[in-house]
């Protein structure tokens, strides 16, 4: 087949395609949600007067594309993602129209593959699709060359052939990720604002008054930076967050210490005998997660595949010693003074008759020595990437460090061929209501983690001899602040500075389940220029007369969430729980006296 220009090209396409071409538009029609038909028998637009080496198909500017493209003597094809396009105004970034279609391309990749056996990226990669920027173009296709002549272009009938079928079966994969796509809600600019922020900053604070949804959108930042997507249905989002490792929440009270929230002593019932252990508690534990990934994220990938077999095998050899035990008369003896007496999940542990207190040896200590292929006492002695306790305890671990090499050679394990790839994954920790509790009590030395991430901190607590804490750059911490409630106490600039501040403000929900009314009454009680911010939320508000001078209404502002209508008696939420926050408002002085008579009558 011949061709003078890339626009014959096209035109050669569409009208070979022929019915097909309607097919697509008309379901394109159907997933998009437009109102006006599609033109008929066209697949591919092309613009012959901005001498483009490229065209799409119709429409599929914001959308995932049918793309193909003439460069070099190549006809490049397939699905395109594109965030080179000026978005719409006063709408949403092109990264956030198109971030829901490789979010859907990434989570159905592997049927998308099975569709398109012989497609690949051949424009750009999947981390372009992972971490979109502005400006930047992704094509999941094939290339197929062309023979240039004098005065046109050939290209064999069966290779032509080839790219048309092509064109037909990609369609399948294109109806999977539009149709993934329409079951999550776009993420919209705030949200996108709010992600930017967090990923440069890592920790954040989401404040303002009560009935802002300040945890749900927490949670919808925190389901977007993990699963790539957010999902209408609050269920199915609790489902999703709480069925990954990647997510955590805990809310703050009065109460709350660094023994709830780092690292604390708890009794354990042994054997009828209570002993106080050490142990990490939900941020601890959470950050030691998050750290492992990121480790093994960032080394060599020959290291990390080892690492990887020796943990596996470590945990196989510490199920092997916990059935010894179980089943042994004797003591499991290391040396001829001391002897295993129990197994924990962060390391084996020892004792001796003539001693009062057990010891042990932890397993990242274990993974060290066998990896440093240490082969004498002297040499774990010397090693300062161990616990103190291990170098002043050399004989001991030793021994163990012996034990577990002959579990290995006895079973004749070796290491995995296969050289394994880690990516870095995001955690995110949502501490709801984080102004109260007393932070600096409560945070203790993560204070200064915060800021200088990846470096190790010592805790007022060690586990197994170490009292080391390392927050990670990947584990991001959201808080939720009500900004009204003052009984809370006042966090100090040391904290302030290691956290961004977003104010969540009250807003217009557009719907019929929303009482508009009713919202611009009370909030009139706040803000003077309600029409105003509703046309333009960046503009600054006016306090109203009713409100007193010493707050400001991004602080006191009723939400818009009790406004808006869940199936039960509305009434019943303005009796019960609007009314009664507006007076408890004029009681603390928050509004003056003169509101009262507004609150009687709404």
């Amino acid at each position: 087949m011949n061709f003078i220009n890339f626009n014959e090209l096209v035109n050669q396409i569409n009208t070979t395609l022929g019915s097909f071409c309607n097919e697509f538009g008309t379901k394109r029609k159907e997933l998009a949600k437009l109102g006006k038909s599609p033109k008929k028998g066209i697949l591919f637009t092309y613009d012959t007067d901005k001498g483009k080496d490229w065209a799409i198909n119709e429409g599929g500017g914001i959308e995932v594309q049918y793309h193909i493209g003439f460069v070099d003597n190549f006809i490049r094809y397939g699905l395109g993602f594109n965030t080179q396009y000026v978005p719409f105004a006063n709408q949403m970034t092109t990264i956030a129209y198109m971030q829901p279609f490789m979010n859907s391309f990434l989570e159905q990749e592997a049927k998308i593959r099975e569709i398109l056996p012989e497609y690949s990226f051949i424009y750009g990669n999947v981390e372009q699709l992972k971490n979109p920027i502005d400006n930047n173009y992704v094509l999941f296709g094939k290339s197929q060359s062309v023979v240039q002549k004098s005065d046109s272009y050939f290209i064999e009938d069966k290779i032509f052939d080839e790219i048309i079928q092509d064109l037909k079966n990609q369609f399948e994969a294109y109806q999977i990720i539009f149709e993934h796509k329409n079951t999550y809600k776009k993420v919209s600019m705030d949200i996108q604002n709010y992600l930017n922020i967090l990923n440069q900053k890592q920790q954040v604070i989401l404040q303002g008054p009560p009935g802002t949804g300040k945890t749900y959108t927490a949670k919808d930042i925190a389901e977007q930076m993990i699963l790539l997507s957010v999902t209408e249905n609050k269920k199915k989002q609790k489902e999703r967050l709480e069925s990954t490792d990647q997510f955590k929440l805990i809310q703050f009270h009065p109460a709350y210490s660094y023994e709830d929230f780092v690292r604390g002593i708890v009794a354990e019932n042994k054997n009828n005998q209570i002993e106080y252990l050490t142990k990490d508690k939900i941020f601890a534990a959470f950050a030691k997660e998050a750290y492992k990934n990121w480790k093994a994220s960032t080394e060599p990938k020959e290291k990390v595949a080892i690492e990887i077999w020796v943990q596996k095998t470590l945990d196989d050899f510490k199920s092997h010693l916990s059935e010894e035990l179980e089943n042994s008369v004797d003591k499991l003896m290391i040396t001829s003074k001391a002897y295993i007496n129990r197994i924990t999940e962060n390391s084996i542990r020892y004792i001796s008759d003539a001693w009062d207190v057990d010891g042990g040896v932890p397993n990242s200590d274990i993974i060290k020595m066998y990896l440093a292929n240490i082969t004498t006492r002297q040499q774990i002695i010397d090693n300062k990437e161990l616990t103190k306790s291990t170098n002043s305890l050399a004989t001991y671990w030793f021994k163990i460090l012996e034990l577990f090499r002959k579990y290995i050679a006895d079973k004749n394990l070796k290491p995995d061929d296969e050289i394994v790839t880690i990516a870095e994954k995001k955690y995110v920790l949502i501490i709801d209501e984080i102004n109260r509790a007393n932070l600096p009590s409560v945070l203790g030395e993560l204070i200064y983690a915060l800021e200088y991430r990846g470096e190790k901190v010592e805790s007022m607590y060690a586990i197994d001899d170490d009292n080391s804490l390392v927050i990670p750059p990947n584990l991001y911490i959201i808080g939720t602040m009500n900004t009204s409630d003052r009984s809370v106490g006042h966090i100090d600039y040391a904290i302030r500075r290691r956290f961004a501040f977003i104010d969540i403000l009250p807003k217009i929900i557009e719907g019929e389940n929303f009482e508009h009314e009713l919202f611009k009454k009370v909030s009139a009680l706040f803000i003077k220029n309600f029409d105003e911010y509703v046309a333009d939320n960046t503009i600054e508000l006016k306090p109203s007369e009713y409100l007193s001078e010493e707050f400001r209404p991004e602080d006191v502002w009723l939400g818009h969430s009790y406004f808006i209508k869940n199936g039960s008696d509305f009434d019943l939420r303005k009796k019960y729980e609007i009314i009664p926050i507006l007076k408890e408002y004029v009681n603390d002085g928050i509004l003056r006296q003169s509101a009262k008579e507004i609150i009687k009558n709404l």
